[in-house]
């Protein structure tokens, strides 16, 4: 009843000399993403993926836990690994994580986009994404990020005249994307020379009532630029973290 013939289905997507572990890895994830697992279904034992497919245990083991890092699927004590619904499921690649209470994982996250709106500013973080000229529209898409209870509040500024999607798509389409990987996916641009500032401040009142907590809460001011490979800037990121929840790695 196991074996159902998943891996001789979906086998297709292994790349050549990829390693073993990142071989299966995708083999699970063809599955996934084509529902042969249903939302919220366990997934057969480590130990019976192991007799079913041409892996061993620890291989086995490996590619399991790297989709539970991934976000795909989620280990439940004394019960076993189960699919994470693809509405609370956003993948890599990752310019931030949020971490467990007890820091021994990632948190999957979901995300919800309030709403898209035209920016003018001469902030120098405008002019850097803008490159310089002038006739570059800004949009920023706001957002609530949900993490197992914690919420934070973002704002994704991106120049519509070279990332046209971010502006023509329809916003619940955009609920738990990974931006980065939108990006990389149709433009075939990826982040690869990013950098962050962090600062502690009061949250700003848009921020605050967004996430529906007292005004001038206190909390972390993050902020993200991201250039590609060629130097052309992709998008800069702000996020508002309220202090006392989760931790954020990056």
């Amino acid at each position: 009843m196991e074996n159902d013939g998943f891996y001789e289905r979906y086998k297709s997507h292994i790349k050549n000399q990829q390693p073993k572990h990142e071989a299966l890895k995708q083999v699970l994830i063809a599955a996934i993403e084509d529902g042969h697992w249903k939302d919220d279904e366990k997934l057969p034992t480590e130990q019976v993926l192991a007799k079913i497919t041409p892996f061993s245990l620890g291989t086995v083991q490996k590619a399991i836990g790297f989709l539970v890092s991934e976000g795909y699927v989620q280990r439940k004590r004394g019960q076993g690994t189960f699919i994470i619904p693809r509405e609370k499921r956003m993948g890599e690649p990752w310019i931030y994580r949020v971490l467990s209470p007890d820091e021994s994982r990632y948190v999957p996250m979901t995300t919800k986009v309030l709403r898209r709106v035209e920016v003018e500013s001469d902030a120098s973080w405008a002019t850097w994404l803008r490159s310089g000229k002038t006739d570059q529209r800004i949009i920023r898409l706001e957002r609530v990020i949900h993490a197992e209870g914690f919420s934070f509040f973002s704002q994704y500024n991106v120049c519509p005249e070279r990332f046209p999607l971010f502006e023509t798509i329809e916003l619940k389409d955009l609920d738990s994307e990974n931006f980065v990987k939108l990006t990389a996916e149709v433009y075939r641009v990826t982040a690869s020379k990013i950098m962050r500032t962090v600062r502690a401040a009061p949250l700003p009142k848009f921020a605050t009532d967004a996430l529906g907590i007292p005004p001038k809460s206190f909390g972390t001011w993050l902020e993200v630029m991201a250039n590609s490979s060629h130097g052309v800037p992709i998008f800069f990121h702000q996020l508002y973290v309220p202090s006392g929840g989760l931790k954020i790695a990056f």
